[in-house]
């Protein structure tokens, strides 16, 4: 079947696609892929007027496995245990107990690779209708599936995370994880049914629509990244980061940072250079620098006005006697009150100046402790009306990296 056609809804559909649609809900509150996974063989099958229904799920070696069923008596589902491949729609036919014409299997496809099979028994013959109707749930559990694996990986990780850290993480901390597991699922659950009406499952859907969807998307993904930040603040107070320290190549990782966020500061008519030093070699995690340079621009272009100027550049200095790589990231904003500069690396804390902006407070709190994790050091200067710039130092490593 094409998973693109598309239906179009006569008065005799009304109530199906109202039960799609509450069905869909009842996806969106679930909190993990085994109340997913039972809820759609229930629900599918009151949907479908079907006596059995059965999810298939595949495993790391994508072979197909009963995960959940509905009407099928458990001796006949002993009988049919174990992983299928090539006999998986006959077989299934028979664990059913379903005629040829009231049979209906459709896969369940998320990031574009199999992830299960959705199969359903009719006591009437099933006719095209009903399989629209059965690849419209599949896209839904798809993607309700997907969202709920991966908030329970999350969720299963942190407490691991959590409970290994001997208490290093407090209340708060624990409550942050446990309402990022919660909110993880609705925001992908929003995003999930953007793509399908996007995609036009439900219906023709109008540019004003489409896009209006497309904003909806946006918003959800800003949410999201905001809950990435709380996240990752949990995880450095519980000291569970990963780092991994080779030598960096400062002039490689600027020029990267740079390229992600040339556009934004393109669309503010804003200056942005790189004056880099090739020779620069520090020691410390690349994608972590990277990752911290990305919020420092990311804030430089995010507060300077438009048609305003930011430089980022690297050098190498020395401090006493050590050796260091120095990465400056200037800029020609409002500048940061003296009174507030040792503040703003604190989480959570927003200066007087940010408060229409959007965020929590976190950026340059994980910034600061990721560099103090590899070493360095993160610092400013700044001048009130003139602009700010961001100093990172990093001890150096050898002059020269292979390759």
């Amino acid at each position: 079947m094409n998973r693109a056609a598309v239906h179009v809804a006569g008065e005799s559909d009304v109530e199906r696609f109202r039960g799609l649609t509450e069905i869909g809900r009842a996806l969106t509150h679930s909190t993990s892929a085994e109340q997913v996974a039972q809820l759609t063989v229930e629900r599918g099958a009151a949907l479908l007027g079907a006596a059995a229904a059965v999810l298939m799920l595949a495993d790391a070696d994508s072979r197909l496995h009963v995960h959940a069923t509905h009407g099928v008596s458990a001796d006949r589902l002993e009988r049919f245990a174990g992983a299928v491949s090539d006999e998986t729609l006959e077989r299934l036919k028979g664990l059913l107990d379903a005629p040829d014409d009231g049979f209906l299997a459709v896969p369940l496809i998320a990031g574009g690779s199999l992830t299960g099979l959705l199969a359903v028994a009719r006591p009437e013959p099933a006719g095209a209708a009903d399989e629209w109707l059965l690849s419209a749930l599949a896209d839904q559990v798809a993607v309700a599936l997907e969202t709920a694996r991966h908030a329970d990986e999350v969720h299963l990780e942190m407490e691991q995370r959590l409970r290994a850290s001997e208490g290093a993480t407090g209340v708060k901390d624990r409550a942050l994880s446990m309402l990022a597991h919660d909110i993880r699922s609705p925001l992908g659950a929003i995003d999930g049914y953007c793509s399908n009406m996007e995609d036009e499952i439900y219906g023709p859907v109008s540019e004003p629509q489409r896009r209006a969807l497309g904003r909806v998307r946006m918003a959800g993904r800003h949410l999201l990244s905001l809950l990435e930040n709380v996240m990752e603040m949990v995880r450095i107070d519980a000291g569970v980061v990963p780092i991994t320290m080779k030598p960096v190549r400062l002039a490689e990782v600027a020029r990267e940072a740079v390229d992600l966020l040339a556009p934004a500061a393109v669309a503010k008519l804003q200056t942005l250079t790189l004056a880099a030093d090739a020779d620069v070699v520090v020691r410390g995690d690349q994608a972590r620098i990277r990752q911290v340079l990305v919020n420092l621009l990311g804030n430089a272009v995010k507060f300077t006005p438009q048609g305003g100027s930011i430089a980022l550049s690297t050098a190498e200095v020395r401090e006493g006697d050590a050796l260091l790589g120095e990465i400056r990231v200037a800029d020609t904003g409002p500048g940061i009150a003296e009174a507030e500069r040792a503040a703003v690396f604190e989480p959570y804390y927003r200066s007087e100046g940010a408060t229409h902006a959007p965020g929590v407070g976190l950026g340059l709190a994980i910034s600061h402790a990721l560099v103090t994790r590899m070493g360095g050091a993160l610092t400013l200067d700044s001048v009130v009306g003139e602009g700010t710039t961001f100093i990172l130092r990093f001890p150096a490593s050898e002059p020269a990296i292979a390759g």
